[in-house]
Order: C-alpha cells, then sequence, then structure tokens
C-alpha cells in the first residue's frame, strides 16, 4: 500500500514540460528570399523595444542576405534596434536553454546582455560577444517569464532553445489524491 502511495505522490509533482527548439524555419508565411515580423511563432511572442516593438524572421540562405543559418534558411533578424523580448504567449514561466547568434552585417565584435526576468525582477545577467561567426551561448536555470536580448542592432540568432512548464489539470489533481493518500495512511498507522 505505501508502495502505491508513493508512486501517486510522485505522480502528483509531475508537469508538462515543452521544450523548444526555435528554428524559425517553420512561421507561417514564410518565403525563400524574404522577411517579415515575427509576432507570435510556436507558443511564444516576439517583440522589442524598437518603434516597431517587433523582431523579424529572414531569409539568410537562400536570398541575397547570405550570412548562413545554423539549422535551416531562415533566422531571427533585429534590423531595428532596441532589446528583442520574448515571452511566452499564455503567459507561463519558462526556462532559456541557449541560442546561436551573431552580427548579420559586416561590423564590428561587440559585448551586448541575455538577461531573464520574472515578475520585473531580474533573474540572471550574462555578457554575450557577437562576431561575424555564429556562436552559441548557454542557457541558465530559473525560471523567467520574459527573455531579454540586449545585441545591439543588426543581429541573428537561430535555434533558440526554451523549455515551458505547464502543470496540467491532471497532474494537480493526482498531486491532491497523493497527499490525501498520505494522510490517510498515516492515521491507520
Amino acid at each position: 500500500m505505501k508502495k502505491h502511495l508513493l508512486a501517486v505522490c510522485l505522480l502528483g509533482f509531475s508537469a508538462v514540460s515543452n521544450a523548444t527548439v526555435l528554428t524559425f524555419d517553420d512561421i507561417p508565411g514564410v518565403s525563400q528570399n524574404s522577411y517579415g515580423a515575427i509576432g507570435t511563432y510556436a507558443g511564444f511572442n516576439f517583440g522589442a523595444t524598437n518603434d516597431l516593438n517587433r523582431m523579424d524572421w529572414i531569409d539568410t540562405v537562400g536570398s541575397s542576405w547570405n550570412f548562413g543559418a545554423v539549422s535551416g534558411d531562415f533566422t531571427m533578424l533585429n534590423n531595428y534596434g532596441g532589446t528583442a523580448i520574448v515571452t511566452a504567449a499564455n503567459g507561463a514561466d519558462f526556462t532559456f536553454d541557449g541560442l546561436w547568434a551573431r552580427i548579420w552585417s559586416s561590423g564590428a565584435s561587440r559585448i551586448g546582455n541575455i538577461r531573464g526576468f520574472n515578475n520585473g525582477a531580474e533573474v540572471w545577467n550574462s555578457a554575450a560577444a557577437l562576431t561575424t561567426s555564429w556562436t552559441a551561448f548557454n542557457g541558465h536555470a530559473g525560471s523567467i517569464d520574459e527573455l531579454h536580448l540586449e545585441l545591439g542592432n543588426y543581429y541573428l540568432v537561430d535555434n533558440l532553445a526554451v523549455n515551458e512548464t505547464i502543470p496540467e489539470p491532471a497532474t494537480l489533481g493526482l498531486l491532491a489524491l497523493g497527499f490525501l493518500g498520505m494522510r490517510l495512511a498515516r492515521r491507520k498507522a
């Protein structure tokens, strides 16, 4: 009996983990040799602190903007300056698992920041040195509700990895049953 209660309790602590690598290759309406605003993609909103409040997708392999991609043909582009801000479309918390970035022009290398916020408070902050070559930047532990990419103007991002953890209603029910079972078992003992 105690083994069954333990199993129910462990199930009660599980949640759905929605790990996603955003490649920008499957955005609806994307076409070769073109670009446009990302908006909402794969459950995440892409905005920015620029006059247009937008980040773009762009074909960086099969077009005249031949700066390459880490995977596929398309990447995210900051062409308007400001800080890129990524949030979950449903408002849930998520973790940042990493990304690839580079300067898309032939400009000088620069140092920027990748920052995570939760409820307006900074959770973590790391420097990011951008060059004209693709560079991987590691993720960080800690749930956030906003990812800020403060990397200047004219940069590309590919394979942005995020992990949204969402407790399911059924999981919460199992958790309640597990605690009830533990309490009843304790009463009998």
